[in-house]
């Protein structure tokens, strides 16, 4: 047996593009430069991950000041309410996000394999991130005991006893597990610490680190082939 294990956020679905258009709606500007933008997004995601989860502040709340920041560091022109409204109108493309067809098929073909389970590993709110869950339809090809959200769990990624929990929810042993995700730090790193295998989508092209994942890829149509491949092992 072999546990496929994902991320969701730019992993079973990419929201970069949304990102970048929520804030272009509310600004009337071109961003620009949209990979800094991102990077710059990202970068201050991670600074207060550990307050959304512990549901200190929320998701509209953490977004608005992510949003906020990164203007304020591109040096676009912003009032200090645009974070929040750019943080809605992100909301509201998300109730429009959708997965691939060829990751539909993917997933299809993992869930047809009586060798493998699949399960979820997802940093966040809990209703949030629940709630992609069933906007995505993962349902699917998830089962709701198969995902974990480090809002319920009470870790954070990169833990240790964040993948140990996991290792437990699937009765699996770290060297039947891959995690799948977008996240060096957080989705890579808890992975080669837990002893899982790992594929790591690099869409950023960050540096190689120097302890590097068992795969990477750096685009969706890599992606892809790289998760056929993970049927055959």
């Amino acid at each position: 047996m072999k546990g496929i294990v994902f991320d969701i956020d730019d992993t079973l679905y990419c929201r970069q593009d949304m990102l970048v258009q929520a804030a272009e709606k509310v600004l009337g500007v071109k961003v620009g430069d949209w990979r800094e933008f991102i990077r710059i997004f990202y970068e201050k995601s991670d600074i207060n991950m550990a307050a959304l989860e512990s549901g200190e502040i929320t998701t509209r709340e953490i977004n608005g000041w992510r949003y906020n920041e990164t203007f304020r560091l591109m040096g676009l022109p912003y009032d200090d309410g645009d974070g929040v409204l750019a943080a809605d109108a992100y909301l509201e493309l998300q109730s429009h996000m959708f997965i691939s067809e060829d990751m539909k098929k993917a997933l299809d073909a993992f869930a047809a394999d009586k060798e493998t389970v699949l399960a979820i590993l997802t940093a966040g709110e809990s209703k949030h991130q629940r709630n992609k869950v069933t906007m995505l339809g993962l349902n699917k090809w998830f089962s709701d005991e198969n995902v974990i959200v480090t809002g319920e769990a009470g870790f954070p990624k990169p833990d240790v006893r964040l993948f140990r929990l996991m290792e437990e929810r699937l009765g699996l042993s770290p060297d039947e597990l891959w995690m799948i995700g977008d996240n060096y730090d957080k989705d890579i790193t808890g992975a080669i610490n837990s002893g899982w295998h790992s594929l790591w989508i690099n869409r950023r092209g960050l540096p190689s680190p120097e302890i590097k994942p068992d795969i990477e890829v750096l685009t969706d149509e890599e992606l892809i082939k790289a998760l056929k491949g993970l049927l055959d092992l």
